[in-house]
């Protein structure tokens, strides 16, 4: 891909193991891919009129971190997912990973997410599981989807927070915990340098 290139919903990003990409959005959020990641971007819709963004993208491999404009009104979405996870911002800034055994690991900077898991088949009766993410809005509905309890599958991280699903557990596996700045630095520095200047319109010498 150039610079300033447009992309379409549907599109799956590739970087290579010494690459890196920013995603902007219209309504100024962005999203950035780190090396080795693979990021689809299923859905991206702006409202001019009503400054409505709903955003959709499934990290499948790598890591993604996000700074995300003010939503606007519960109407609005932004939704990072993975194989094992959902991260529903509520807030401003945050980060996705999946490791390399398949581990979700989300990380909030700055604002509160909303970190959900997709229904294991085994955990909803009926022949068609439901398996999308849960709706903390959601009404109910008619045979074959089953509504459940959101505060089972949903829990809310605030700023320095974290959490870590593992491949086959849920989000009610896990309890979220508190991280530091140096505990961030120590994992990935340059990532997280690198994205930490961008969020704050320092110039990079490495080029996205």
């Amino acid at each position: 891909m150039k610079r300033n290139s447009e992309i379409a919903a549907g599109s799956v990003l590739k970087t290579g193991d010494g690459s890196r990409a920013e995603l902007t959005f219209a309504d100024g959020s962005v999203v950035r891919v780190g090396p080795g990641s693979q990021l689809k971007v299923e859905g991206a819709a702006f409202d001019g009129k009503s400054k409505e963004v709903k955003v959709e993208a499934t990290l499948v491999a790598g890591e993604a971190w996000a700074k995300v404009a003010k939503l606007v009104d519960d109407k609005a979405k932004f939704q990072v997912k993975t194989a094992n996870a959902v991260a529903g911002v509520r807030g401003t800034v945050f980060r996705v990973n999946v490791d390399k055994d398949e581990a979700t690991v989300v990380k909030v900077y700055n604002g509160a997410v909303a970190v959900a898991a997709p229904l294991l088949a085994s955990e909803v009766p009926g022949d068609n599981p439901n398996t999308s993410p849960i709706d903390p809005n959601r009404k109910p509905v008619a045979p074959p989807m089953h509504p459940v309890d959101v505060a089972q599958f949903e829990k809310l991280l605030g700023k320095m927070m974290e959490v870590r699903i593992s491949k086959g557990h849920t989000i009610k596996d896990v309890e979220p915990t508190a991280f530091t700045n140096d505990d961030d630095q120590k994992g990935e520095p340059e990532w997280v340098r690198w994205n930490s200047d961008r969020d704050a319109g320092k110039s990079s010498e490495k080029s996205d």
